[in-house]
């Protein structure tokens, strides 16, 4: 496997712990235990879903979304790649304006509508703000 050399800087607490472990035996090394606690942090941030993927997810099952617009990028953010039979006559009017946007939001590929980069970020900035005003 090919590796890449990623220099970091610590505070001088943190080091001298890390060296106290080290000389317990827990780990061989400085660089086993960065590995080791990064793999572990990686795990644990795909396994663990935050407060706002909950409350967007509890928002889709109670229908709160009411703006035609939010609807279709919420809609495509949860069930990527829809075919246009899959809206209807008010959300296909939407989508065919949000394939001309100029900051290319949707695309359609294969038959499919699907959002593009532009278009993830601003589906979970919708999805986000909506979360945050329900919240308050």
């Amino acid at each position: 496997m090919k590796t890449e050399i990623i220099p970091t800087k610590f505070p001088e607490a943190d080091v001298n712990f890390m060296d106290k472990l080290i000389r317990n035996g827990i780990f061989i090394s400085r660089s086993d235990l960065i590995r080791e606690a990064t793999r572990e942090k990686m795990r644990e941030s795909l396994e663990k879903e935050s407060d706002l993927d909950l409350l967007i997810k509890e928002m889709k099952k109670k229908g709160d979304f009411d703006c035609v617009e939010g609807r279709v990028l919420a809609r495509l953010h949860f069930e990527a790649g829809l075919k246009d039979e899959n809206f209807n006559q008010t959300e296909q009017i939407v989508v065919r304006r949000l394939l001309r946007h100029p900051f290319k939001i949707l695309e359609r590929k294969k038959g499919f509508i699907l959002l593009t980069e532009n278009g993830k970020s601003v589906a979970r900035g919708y999805l986000k703000g909506l979360a945050f005003s329900r919240a308050m």
